[in-house]
């Protein structure tokens, strides 16, 4: 609490602060408009051999309670430190841009055998009344898990988020929520984000 004392006395903090936060919002409110937008396009199926490897299942709770644990965990690593606030921020203001382009650029159609994914979050946030099925590519769920595991610097954290990152990646193709492009390309392309 004490350097949080120390940075809200500074004015060029308490600036970069509101500005982080004020662009942050702006475009979590854009990219909840364009989930629904991307929904009416018609998009690509790809041919996935891991899926059709798999057989589908229902894990959509081991994908909530793993993905928001973690995110929560994540918060409070970052919020304990006021710099580490605005750069958590920063972060994932950055991902989220870098998702909207990816989900423009590349317009998918889900996998056939996809077992939509429960998760009262996001329907009573981002997704439309009908659930989004097309936010594919590339994984947000993983995205933001490697987004804490590049973010920390707590050695224990880090395996944690890794360890998530890794299972709920796994998870979201087993229950072709994904294509298994979606979570590979996920890690690749949030390493070149943070470099």
């Amino acid at each position: 609490m004490y350097t949080w004392k120390l940075a809200l006395q500074n004015k060029n903090f308490i600036q970069k602060m509101i500005l982080s936060f004020i662009f942050l919002g702006v475009i979590m409110y854009f990219f909840a408009w364009f989930l629904n937008y991307i929904e009416t396009r018609q998009g690509h199926v790809f041919y996935d051999p891991i899926l059709n490897f798999l057989r589908p299942r229902d894990i959509s709770d081991f994908i909530f309670f793993t993905t928001y644990g973690a995110g929560l965990l994540g918060l409070c690593y970052g919020f304990a430190n006021p710099y580490r606030t605005i750069h958590l921020c920063q972060m994932y203001t950055l991902l989220t841009i870098f998702r909207i382009i990816t989900l423009f650029i590349f317009p998918l159609d889900p996998p056939t055998t996809i077992i939509p994914l429960k998760d009262s979050i996001l329907e009573n946030t981002f997704y439309n009344e009908g659930g989004n099925v097309k936010d594919l590519f590339f994984s947000g769920h993983t995205a933001t898990l490697f987004l804490f595991f590049f973010f920390t610097k707590h050695r224990t954290l880090k395996w944690i988020f890794f360890a998530c990152a890794i299972s709920v990646a796994i998870a979201v193709v087993i229950q072709h929520v994904h294509y298994s492009y979606d979570v590979i390309v996920a890690r690749f392309l949030l390493i070149f984000h943070i470099s």
